[in-house]
Parts: C-alpha cells; sequence; structure tokens
C-alpha cells in the first residue's frame, strides 16, 4: 500500500511539473462560453463557435509577466510584448518559446508596435517618449514631447499606444490628451491630430450655455471628449481606434487618410480595450471584460465570443483583457494584464470556411464564393450572412427569383431590390401587349357602364343594386369620408350639428384604421417592411394606435371644455375617425406600391406618407376650429395642451404600473412566505 501511495505521489508531482512547464491546452468541445451573432434583423443568435480556446502561456520565461499591457505579432509569427511591471518588451514566438528582450530607456512600456523593417516602436508613457529600436534590438532613436506650436501648451504627452506606416510616419495616443491621435513624422515632427471623437452635449448642458455668464460657465466642468484608448493600422494605411464609454456615440472606428470614419454605428463593448486588423480585412476587438467581437470590414459582426472569468479560471475567459492580436494563420492571441497570462484561440473549421468565402465576397469573386457560402450554410443554415453572398452570386449568374429569395433570407434589401428590377421588367416584357389590351379593355367597359347602362338590362339592374346598397346607412356614413375630402368644414359641421354619422361609424372606422396599420406593418412588400417576418406584437399595437386615438379625443375633449369649447366627447369622438380619410384612402395605395416598387421609386412612398399625414394633421385642425368655435390661434394652443396633457397621464400611468407591481409582488412574496413557512 505504501509502494502504490509512493507512485501516485510521483505521478502527481510529475503531472504538476508538466502543467507548470507546458501551456495549458484545450480539448475540443471544452469551450467555456457561447458564440453568438447578429442575424438578419439585428438580434443576437446563437451561431457555431468560430474559435477555440487552445493554449495558456502563463510563463514565457521564468520571470514571467507583470501588468502587461501590449502585444503584437508580426508577419512571421513573432510576439512582441509590452511587459509593464517589468520595464521591458519581451519576444517569443508563437509556440510561447522566449527569444529576447529590450530594456534600453524603458521605464513604464504600454504600447508596442513592429514595422516591415522589423523596427520596434515602443509608447513609454512612463519614460514620456516613443522609444525606436533597430532589427537587431539597438536602441536607435526617440521620439519626446513635440515642441511644435500645433501640439498645444498644455496638451498632454504620456504616449500609450503607437502604430507606423509604410512612410515611417507615426500615430500614437497619450493619456490626457483628447485631442486626437498624435501625428508625427519619421524625423519627429508634429504634423497635428485627427481623429478626435465627438463630445455628447445634454440638454440641461445647453440651457446652461445660454443662460449663464462668463463666470458661471468658467466655473462648470469642461466637456471633453473621450480619448481613444487604442489603435492599429492594417497594410493599405487605415488606422482603427477604440473608445471607451457608455455615452460614446461609436466605440470602434475605421479612419480613411483623411480622417473620415469609414464604419457606421457598431455594436461593441463600453470597455473595449483593444482593436486588430485581421488577415483578410476582419476585425477583431477585444473588451476588458473578456468579450472578443469579430467584424467584416464593413463592421458586421461575425462572431461574438468569450467572456468574464468568475474566478473558476477556465480557459478562453479573462479577469482583464487589455490586448489582442492575430497570427498568419488566423489563430488569436489575448493579454489578460491581471493574470499576466496569454491565451491562444484556434480557428475552428467553420470560421475557416467563413474567412474563405468572406475573403472571395469581399474581393467582388461572387460567383468563386457561392460554393464556399453554401458549405457554410450546410454547417449553420442559420447563419444569415451566407445568404447575402449566395444573393451576390446569384444575380451575376442572372438568377434573378433565385437571388430574391437569398436576399429575403440575408436581409439583403439592396440585392433584393436590383434583382426585384430584373424580375419586373422581365415580367413587364412579357406581359405589355396583355396589359394594353387589359386597359383598353377597362377602358370601353367603363364608357359603355357610363353611356349605355341604362339600356342594357344586366347593367341597368347591376346599377339599381349598387344605389340601393350606396343608400344603407352604414353605406352612407362611410361614403361621407368622400365628403371630408370636398368640403372638411362643412363635413365636420354635418357630423356636429346634422348627425351626419353614429358613434357606430365612427367606432367602425377606427376599427378599419387599426386594421389597414396591422395590414401595412406585417404584410407590406419586403423593402419596405419595417419588422421582422414571422414577428407580431398585436397587443402592442393596438395600444398604440387605438390607444393614443382614445387618449388624444379623451384628453382633447377635456382641454377644449375648459377652454369654452362647444363640443361634446361624443361630437369629437365622430369628427376624430373622420379626419383620418387621407390614411384610409392613402395607405392602402402605399401597401399595394410596396409590393411592386424597388429602392429607385421609394420617394414616391416617401411622397404619399407625406401627403398622408399632413393631410390627416390639416384636417384635425380643421376640425378642431369648427366644431369648438376657435379661432387657429386657440385651436393650435388646445392641441398643445391636449399634448402636454396625453404626456402627464401616460407618465401617471406608468408610476401607478409601477407601484401596482411593486404592490402585487410584495403581497405575493408574503403569501409565498407564510405558504411554505406554513
Amino acid at each position: 500500500m505504501k509502494r502504490i501511495k509512493k507512485k501516485v505521489a510521483l505521478f502527481a508531482f510529475v503531472l504538476l511539473i508538466q502543467a507548470v512547464l507546458q501551456p495549458v491546452t484545450a480539448r475540443a468541445g471544452e469551450e467555456s462560453y457561447t458564440t453568438l451573432t447578429f442575424d438578419k434583423d439585428g438580434n443576437l443568435v446563437r451561431t457555431v463557435d468560430g474559435y477555440l480556446p487552445k493554449a495558456l502561456w502563463d510563463k514565457i520565461d521564468d520571470q514571467g509577466l507583470n501588468k502587461p499591457s501590449d502585444l503584437f505579432i508580426t508577419d512571421k509569427d513573432i510576439i512582441y510584448i509590452a511587459d509593464t511591471g517589468n520595464k521591458r518588451v519581451l519576444i517569443c514566438d508563437s509556440q510561447g518559446n522566449y527569444i529576447g528582450e529590450l530594456t534600453e530607456g524603458l521605464k513604464s512600456p504600454t504600447g508596442v508596435f513592429v514595422t516591415e523593417k522589423e523596427e520596434v516602436y515602443v509608447a513609454d508613457k512612463g519614460a514620456k517618449a516613443i522609444i525606436v529600436y533597430t532589427k537587431e534590438g539597438a536602441f536607435k532613436k526617440s521620439f519626446e514631447t513635440p515642441s511644435s506650436p500645433l501640439f498645444g501648451k498644455t496638451a498632454k504627452y504620456a504616449p500609450t499606444k503607437v502604430v507606423v506606416n509604410e512612410a515611417g510616419t507615426v500615430y500614437a495616443l497619450s493619456e490626457g490628451n483628447g485631442n486626437g491621435i498624435m501625428t508625427i513624422s519619421d524625423y519627429g515632427d508634429f504634423y497635428g491630430y485627427f481623429g478626435a471623437n465627438d463630445t455628447s452635449i445634454s440638454l440641461g448642458d445647453r440651457i446652461k450655455r445660454l443662460i449663464f455668464t462668463e463666470e458661471q460657465m468658467a466655473s462648470m466642468q469642461k466637456n471633453v471628449p473621450a480619448s481613444a484608448v487604442n489603435l492599429d493600422i492594417d497594410k493599405t494605411g487605415l488606422i482603427y481606434t477604440v473608445t471607451q464609454g457608455e455615452n460614446v456615440r461609436q466605440g470602434l472606428k475605421k479612419y480613411n487618410m483623411a480622417g473620415r470614419n469609414m464604419l457606421d454605428s457598431i455594436y461593441t463593448d463600453s470597455l473595449a480595450a483593444d482593436v486588430a486588423a485581421g488577415n483578410i480585412d476582419n476585425i477583431f476587438v477585444i473588451s476588458k471584460s473578456g468579450y472578443i467581437f469579430e467584424y467584416t470590414r464593413e463592421g458586421r459582426l461575425l462572431f461574438y465570443f468569450s467572456g468574464k472569468d468568475d474566478g473558476s479560471k477556465r480557459i478562453g475567459l479573462f479577469v482583464n483583457a487589455v490586448a489582442i492580436d492575430v497570427d498568419s494563420k488566423g489563430n488569436l492571441y489575448v493579454l489578460d494584464q491581471n493574470r499576466g497570462d496569454i491565451t491562444v484561440f484556434e480557428t475552428t473549421e467553420y470560421a475557416g470556411m467563413v474567412h474563405k468565402a468572406l475573403n472571395l465576397y469581399q474581393d467582388g469573386l461572387y460567383l468563386e464564393s457561392q460554393k464556399p457560402w453554401e458549405e457554410v450554410l450546410s454547417k449553420n443554415s442559420l447563419f444569415d450572412f451566407a445568404y447575402k453572398g449566395i444573393a451576390e452570386s446569384l444575380y451575376k449568374l442572372e438568377d434573378y427569383s433565385g437571388a430574391m429569395e437569398a436576399a429575403r433570407n440575408g436581409g439583403a434589401k439592396s440585392t433584393y431590390s436590383d434583382s426585384f428590377w430584373q424580375v419586373r421588367n422581365q415580367w413587364l416584357r412579357a406581359n405589355m401587349i396583355k396589359l394594353f389590351w387589359m386597359i383598353l379593355a377597362f377602358v370601353l367597359l367603363k364608357k359603355i357602364w357610363k353611356n349605355y347602362g341604362d339600356r342594357i338590362l344586366g347593367i341597368r339592374q347591376l346599377k339599381k343594386s349598387f344605389k340601393v346598397f350606396g343608400n344603407k346607412k352604414r353605406v352612407k356614413e362611410f361614403r361621407y369620408l368622400k365628403y371630408v375630402l370636398k368640403n372638411p368644414a362643412d363635413a365636420f359641421y354635418g357630423i356636429k350639428h346634422e348627425k351626419k354619422v353614429s358613434v357606430l361609424a365612427a367606432t367602425l372606422i377606427y376599427l378599419l384604421i387599426f386594421l389597414i396599420f396591422i395590414v401595412n406593418k406585417y404584410y407590406c412588400g419586403f423593402l419596405f417592411k419595417q419588422v421582422a417576418d414571422g414577428y407580431y406584437e398585436l397587443g402592442q399595437d393596438f395600444v398604440t394606435v387605438l390607444g393614443v386615438l382614445l387618449l388624444f379625443a379623451v384628453c382633447n375633449n377635456m382641454v377644449c371644455a375648459i377652454r369654452n369649447g362647444e363640443a361634446t366627447f361624443q361630437q369629437s369622438y365622430c369628427c376624430l375617425a373622420y379626419c383620418f380619410m387621407p390614411y384610409i384612402f392613402l395607405k392602402p395605395a402605399v401597401f399595394l406600391l410596396s409590393h411592386v416598387l424597388t429602392n429607385n421609386e421609394a420617394f414616391l412612398i416617401s411622397m404619399l406618407n407625406f401627403i398622408m399625414t399632413a393631410g390627416t394633421a390639416v384636417l384635425v385642425v380643421v376640425m378642431i376650429r369648427e366644431i369648438q368655435c376657435y379661432t387657429y390661434k386657440e385651436t393650435l394652443i388646445s392641441i398643445a395642451l391636449t399634448a402636454f396633457t396625453m404626456l402627464v397621464v401616460v407618465v401617471a400611468g406608468i408610476i401607478v404600473f409601477a407601484l401596482v407591481k411593486q404592490v402585487s409582488d410584495f403581497l405575493v412574496a408574503i403569501y409565498k412566505e407564510g405558504y411554505y413557512r406554513g
């Protein structure tokens, strides 16, 4: 028994030594996180893992890392690490084997960059300089505080991050300097700043600027823009930056040489810590919370994975991630400052397929990308971006119907519009003669109906039936909508004094408005649809449409009653329904046009929507003026007071709902406590 215990102890000791001396390796399927991406509707959904943790380097040499701040990987997969706490730049290979280090002149290195000539640039905020080393590791030169007036007398110079383009121009960030990215020539001349973040001014600050004196303004805290925390540069010279903060308008930016941001609003973490340009123009971002984002060059999210270490020390999660970079094989290296280690992520087969297809697609080789995209879909049929690539390929092959279907699956409205344009043209060419004869037949039938209808027995009886049907009370009340168009003031007078319409008719019109809204929202053409296919929120729609209309009628009647208005609530209720005559007549036309128009003719729908909205607003003004016997000035004041009253009612309703919910939760908690204790 003692021999067995000794052997077990010896075996455990050997395993412990191996664990210390060798990197930790993750087995496939042992990933400790969920990988997400965006679908075509902008929702985060689960996807196949694109990266799996391969190794964890907790030591590269005997000394280990002490609060490292940055890392950089060359084209030859040599890794340079800004080991801040040890006042050095550590050099190793892609397997974590120690090669050497740079120490001369370094005090607190926080950023490192290596040029194609293998010159090493180190941003050292402690030394307040950017220090340059030769390929052999010898000190070459340093960039001290610029003396140029462009730099600014009070500007702080404490370089934290640095990149260099092919021409030798240096781009650097300085701690506490919100002017933007510093630009310095290879000879040390300061060129100026670019890429400064915008400042956001609250409504309160805007009001203060209008009413405060100069002394009061001087005592206020200055509104300084958030500074970028890290940057990178790709092979074409484009600059990437990340900025932290909840109120930052855009955490990730991509600047061209003119200093213009090339990305739209990008979903990223408010604690973004580093950015890295990939091998196929893809973009990687790491947050301090440990989340990793991969984007296309246009900013479309591909993978969103990893996360915060909860104390279990599972590989692939982080305590304080500060840097990320990618090697020539597409593997990711993430630096954790608190733990002083590097995690290596290996690209999965699925991510390899995505990158292959994406590379062809971004190069404009749509036909060549079709098969790789299909392979991606065979692994993950819910990857909507693949459908976009297939749609482009089918469009090039002139399979426009197939391109429309794929574009709809991928949410590619531009490709769908172009494909639909071609399908529509083909249909028009094939059916032009039929359309001509149909229009001609319609014109002839209309003339026969008008000029000879009374002489033909069948038409005469049909006209008589239509006339009888049109004279029914409810039908006449609906037909009264046309009279509102002809003479609004007289129409509202008729509703108020002559009771031309009933409450039932007005209620049916409100329901018709709601029905038109629902049909247009959920069943209009794909190009003009604002909600996802298969998504319905009828309860919210009911409150939004009918609830708001009823609230307006009630609040307006209350305001007008206080301000000596002459209409009853019933009259206001009925007249308000008929104010939506433009909506009832034009919205169905918009619905039909949405199924036959492309993006090129979208202005027609915008124009009809404007006419519809403006017409309804005008009728509401005329209605209130006529039935309340107001002037236009009094009418506008009453509408403003109505809007304010509606706002007060909504806020009060929210407060009451919150209080009721809290009370109900409290009562439920008491009941459960008594039930389980009893």
